[in-house]
């Protein structure tokens, strides 16, 4: 006699709470070889393999907030090798192939004032990467209260409209950013639109002007910054035509006429 088993469920690709497929833990190159750049967000596979760039161990409370919303912001610092200086490669427990010796400058915040961490995260223990030019498109997965509270989320697809006459691509960054990547409710009523705007070409300071213009007419607090291929500057100093620009860079602020075409070294 044939005994009929019920059937099995289709298993999945591995997804989580945190929308879609993970990337395969270990030394595989991501998003088409690219590494992590400012502002990007990082969901941790392991958040205990962060170091502090202070060293020791990391403190509770980042303890605590990886455990329960393992996402960490990539900041704007020099990609690091292993070195006898710098942490040494650290394996996954969930990784079947030793780490590479990249390690990408991350921030954790935490909810209290002064709860901010610099650290070091080995690029074999993350899962995902977001940019924030894919975070918009997850402002339909908020609930319909955050937008009323939240008017930062609310002017999103306003700021889109704004942006899309001058044909560039952009990203909310900051606790905006931060709350469209990992869903936790961290901006409030009073929070400001910190934005990226990639410029890989140069922005005459006539369009910068017009739209500096029309982001300040909105009825939140607008920082942008134009991210170049050198480093970043705000718009609103560039729109201004200053002789000098403070472009900020992995290594640090550097004085500079043209952020598109600085002289001398940047680091």
């Amino acid at each position: 006699m044939t005994v009929a088993h019920p059937e099995r469920p289709t298993r999945r690709p591995a997804e989580d709470l945190h929308d879609g497929p993970r990337r395969r833990v270990g030394p595989l190159a991501a998003l088409d070889g690219r590494l992590p750049g400012p502002h990007d967000l990082l969901l941790m596979q392991c958040p205990g393999s962060l170091r502090p760039l202070a060293g020791g161990a990391l403190p509770p409370w980042a303890r605590a907030v990886l455990r329960a919303h393992p996402w960490v912001t990539v900041g704007r610092a020099p990609v690091l090798l292993a070195a006898p200086t710098a942490p040494g490669p650290q394996r996954c427990a969930r990784d079947d192939a030793p780490a590479p010796d990249q390690w990408i400058p991350v921030t954790v915040c935490g909810a209290r004032p002064g709860q901010r961490l610099d650290a070091l995260a080995p690029w074999a223990a993350v899962a995902r990467t977001l940019r924030p030019e894919q975070l918009v498109a997850r402002r339909a997965r908020l609930a319909p209260g955050r937008l009323a509270d939240v008017p930062a989320l609310a002017l999103l697809p306003e700021v889109d409209r704004l942006v899309a006459d001058h044909r560039l691509a952009w990203g909310p960054i900051g606790a905006v950013g931060y709350e469209l990547g990992s869903g936790v409710p961290v901006a409030g009523p009073l929070s400001p639109l910190r934005l990226v705007l990639r410029a890989p070409h140069p922005v005459s300071r006539r369009d910068a002007l017009q739209l500096r213009r029309a982001l300040s007419k909105l009825p939140v607090p607008v920082q942008a910054e134009l991210e170049t291929r050198y480093g970043a500057v705000l718009l609103a100093e560039y729109a201004a035509g200053p002789q000098a620009l403070t472009l900020l860079t992995p290594y640090g602020p550097r004085e500079v006429h043209d952020p598109w075409f600085p002289r001398g070294p940047l680091y």
